[in-house]
């Protein structure tokens, strides 16, 4: 009998142990509804502004929100020339903190695009970070113009 009641108390807390240190994990933040561009039209024209619009989903809490934007490259450039279209290229890398500690947000903002930014394709990346280090992001590209008068 002491041996069933030694072989139940040990099952018992083993089964506590197991059930206690099973975390929950909380989902990648979401989003939803991205807009880039007015009316989502993935372009802009240099010296303008960039119209960005997404309705934000996080369990975890927003901890940073980050844009990077930068110029598409062809494998078929020459790697010299790669290397110094790079250095004068414009991109950017930019991190907004305003919505930290918020589950649910829409981001809307406009960044203005330099005229001197280089027409062409560019790679935008939205990037969700919550304040468990999950994150959630959006892959898309825009297209710069120049206006031609």
């Amino acid at each position: 009998m002491k041996t069933k009641a030694i072989f139940f108390i040990l099952v018992l807390a083993v089964t506590t142990v197991f059930t206690a240190c099973e975390k929950e994990e909380t989902p990648k933040p979401e989003i939803n509804n991205f807009e880039l561009g007015y009316e989502n039209n993935k372009t802009v024209h240099a010296g303008e502004d960039l119209h960005i619009d997404a309705e934000i989903v996080a369990l975890g809490k927003i901890d940073r929100i980050q844009i990077v934007i930068h110029k598409h490259h062809h494998e078929h450039e020459h790697k010299s020339l790669t290397a110094l279209k790079h250095a004068a290229e414009w991109e950017l890398d930019t991190v907004y903190t305003k919505f930290s500690g918020l589950k649910n947000t829409r981001f809307h903002e406009h960044i203005d695009i330099p005229e001197h930014a280089e027409e062409g394709e560019y790679a935008v990346h939205f990037i969700v970070i919550d304040m468990e280090g999950n994150t959630g992001s959006i892959d898309d590209e825009l297209e710069i113009k120049h206006e031609h008068n």
